[in-house]
């Protein structure tokens, strides 16, 4: 079975987006949920979730 291009995007857009889930939460941890770092990564974060949902 061939993949589309869309499909392709979609399953890397998931994975970034565990991988940022998961920084973000060692940032979390290690910083503070309020600190610069964890709330770009959090912005970050919405940026891909953002882009994946468009892809539905």
């Amino acid at each position: 079975m061939i993949k589309s291009a869309i499909m392709v995007e979609k399953d890397q857009l998931k994975l970034d987006i565990e991988l940022l889930r998961y920084e973000m939460i060692q940032l979390g941890i290690k910083e503070g949920l309020t600190s610069e770092q964890t709330i770009q990564a959090s912005k970050k974060l919405d940026q891909y979730i953002a882009k994946y949902l468009a892809l539905l």
